[in-house]
């Protein structure tokens, strides 16, 4: 009976794409990786930010950075949340990154029209694992998927090249005296592992509170794993888990079958941090699977 179904499944392309369809979706729901609507409310990132925000609203002063900010939406969405006395500069910091130039105009322009008390600041400059510059490849007018890592098939495909400068994370919280950062964000399209690279000092001294990155087949492109995350965290007081609509799942380890690029928000959180979350502990068996 296997074998006969196997046969007609292989032998049909429109019965081979429905079932691959249909076991892909169960598998990705499964998995905790089914892709969700761009929707900051649906998809986790907003809950990250509530939980943060919640958990820091006696802090002096709270600090936030936004890498990869692009059209400023997870900028423009951190800052509806924030409380009335945290739009002051006094009490809050908000740091974005923005290298490509026509972006950064416009970016400009938009934090002029929804940060009336001037917390945010832009600055327009690429975050690696080192300083100097480097290639930007324009992939579009909307930049999404403008990148520092590409290969030569994306290469290919790109609007045009920029030159832009780099900065470590490490390096921009020593030179603007930032000493805490209750949350960065980074979306910087398959270069996320460099700028966390560009970030360990901050992390081996738990100046990071959150750290949220972003996760999918453009690792590829810089060669990256999330092995490589596990690896740059051991021995510091930090969890990686993935991002659900309202909780986190956290790994005790890095596994193989973590190894899918599967478009996924993770973070890092440092251990006190964890009680800010409704985190879930699971652990993959002996069949490879996790909950």
């Amino acid at each position: 009976m296997r074998d006969l179904l196997t046969q007609r499944l292989m032998s049909s392309p429109a019965l081979r794409r429905l079932a691959w369809r249909t076991s892909r979706r169960l598998y990705s729901i499964a998995r905790g990786e089914e892709q969700l609507p761009d929707n900051f409310d649906v998809n986790g990132v907003g809950y990250v930010q509530d939980c943060v925000v919640k958990a820091n609203g006696a802090a002096a002063r709270l600090s936030f950075i936004d890498i990869g900010a692009n059209q400023g939406d997870w900028t423009a969405a951190l800052l509806a949340r924030l409380p009335p006395q945290s739009h002051d500069p006094a009490r809050a910091r908000l740091d974005l990154f923005e290298p490509a130039p026509a972006l950064a105009e416009n970016l400009r322009n938009r934090l002029a029209l929804i940060d009336k008390a001037g917390i945010a600041k832009l600055h327009a400059a690429a975050v690696s694992d080192a300083q100097g510059t480097a290639k930007l490849a324009i992939m579009s007018a909307h930049g999404g998927t403008n990148s520092l890592s590409y290969d030569k098939d994306t290469a290919r495909q790109a609007m045009e090249f920029v030159e832009v400068a780099k900065v470590t994370l490490a390096d921009f919280c020593a030179a603007e005296n930032i000493t805490h950062v209750h949350l960065a964000k980074c979306d910087a399209e398959g270069h996320d592992l460099l700028v966390l690279r560009g970030a360990r000092d901050l992390l081996a001294s738990g100046r990071i509170d959150v750290f949220q990155f972003e996760y999918n087949h453009r690792w590829v492109y810089a060669h990256a794993f999330l092995k490589d995350v596990f690896d740059l965290i051991e021995g510091l007081p930090y969890r990686v888990a993935r991002v659900q609509p309202r909780s986190i799942e956290v790994f005790e380890a890095w596994h193989p079958e973590l190894e899918h690029f599967f478009q996924s928000n993770y973070v890092l959180v440092r251990q006190p941090a964890l009680p800010w979350f409704n985190a879930h502990m699971g652990r993959f068996d002996d069949a490879n699977t996790y909950a």
